[in-house]
């Protein structure tokens, strides 16, 4: 009967040798694959270091049951003298092999805790991190410093921490945010060429207007000199460009000498001379740039009776070419005109247009 209890109590313990190096091989797996995962928590951590602890008081377990067992052989010897004894040794054997047991029976409910645990942190790495990995075949290496290894995976969780949430769209804002800027910068570019091209053409038009206007301000002012003899039957007169550095945005100064008098601006003239000076300028624009019709207004009112002569002489030649509207009560200057406009009242408050054409009248007459 002895024989059948040490039979007994040495297949349990060896049964729990194997049970306890299975659970000691599959606990040092689980830690290498919860190691190479590297998003681990501290939780798994502090777990992990509970396991050791008991795996270290299991050991103990195992040392002291083969002091046991080795106990148990030696009293074998001595059979007769201490089966009361070996009885008690085998209580003890049985109470240690139920603590085992109950210790067992705890770590595979941790194991399976701990594959809960493995699941959730896999599919949480696919949900969050889009990261899809077999946490079966994670190896982790034998000299792994879980110290520094710790302090880092803190280091890198409060960076991810301060990073605040994810844009989960960035990368489609940047693209378009990168398709916006490539536009608005072709934009600019064809904004930058077109206000080269516009300031070439601005420079050109500013050159030939320049050109132009030299051009037709030398002429005009050949002929006004020449216009400003004939009314006045000599003196001389100029016209003079006030900037000659900005022509284009230059005002012009007019010079008048009527005979017997010395050179002096416009504004020192007269008023009849004022208005020759004018007609002058006027009738010479005229033959540099003619003009189909003229309209003039009281153009002759400051004009003597000399004067009012030669202004009907040169308007005489420039009818060949346009036609003049003038507004006048000086009757040497009607006498000029093909057709009259005048308004009469024939009767008290109602007026009445009334028109005379002088070459009809004359035709008739000759014939």
């Amino acid at each position: 009967m002895l024989k059948d209890k040490e039979v007994s109590v040495t297949n349990a313990l060896s049964m729990m040798a194997r049970s306890f190096e299975d659970e000691k091989a599959g606990l040092a797996s689980k830690e290498k694959e919860i190691g190479d995962s590297k998003m681990k928590t501290s939780e798994l951590v502090v777990e992990s270091e509970q396991l050791a602890k008991r795996n270290e008081e299991l050991v103990s377990a195992r040392i002291s049951a083969e002091s046991d067992s080795r106990q148990i052989l030696d009293e074998r010897k001595a059979a007769s003298d201490s089966i009361s004894r070996v009885e008690n040794e085998a209580r003890e054997a049985q109470k240690a092999f139920n603590e085992l047991s109950g210790r067992l029976h705890t770590l595979e409910v941790k194991t399976t805790e701990f594959n809960y645990k493995k699941n959730s942190l896999r599919d949480r790495l696919v949900q969050v991190y889009k990261v899809e990995t077999d946490l079966e075949q994670a190896a982790i290496p034998e000299d792994i410093n879980w110290e520094e290894t710790n302090e880092k995976m803190e280091a890198l969780r409060a960076k991810l921490e301060g990073m605040g949430p994810v844009n989960l769209v960035a990368i489609e804002e940047h693209q378009e945010l990168q398709q916006r800027y490539d536009f608005l910068t072709t934009q600019q570019q064809d904004l930058v060429l077109a206000k080269d091209d516009l300031h070439k053409a601005i420079n050109k038009l500013n050159r030939t207007t320049r050109e132009m206007f030299l051009e037709t301000f030398q002429k005009i002012q050949s002929e006004f000199r020449d216009m400003f003899r004939l009314l006045f039957g000599g003196g001389d007169a100029e016209l003079l460009l006030i900037d000659q550095e900005d022509i284009l945005e230059s005002g012009i100064e007019i010079i008048a000498r009527p005979p017997g008098k010395k050179p002096q601006s416009i504004s020192l003239l007269s008023g009849g001379e004022r208005s020759m000076t004018a007609i002058a300028l006027l009738f010479s624009i005229f033959k540099v740039k003619p003009s189909p019709f003229c309209v003039m207004d009281e153009m002759d009112a400051a004009l003597d009776e000399a004067n009012i002569d030669r202004f009907c002489r040169v308007l005489k030649d420039f009818v060949k070419t346009s036609q003049f509207i003038i507004i006048t009560h000086n009757k040497k200057t009607i006498s000029v005109a093909d057709v009259m406009y005048g308004i009469t009242m024939e009767e008290s408050g109602v007026s009445k247009i009334v028109s005379v054409k002088f070459s009809q009248e004359l035709e008739a007459k000759t014939a």
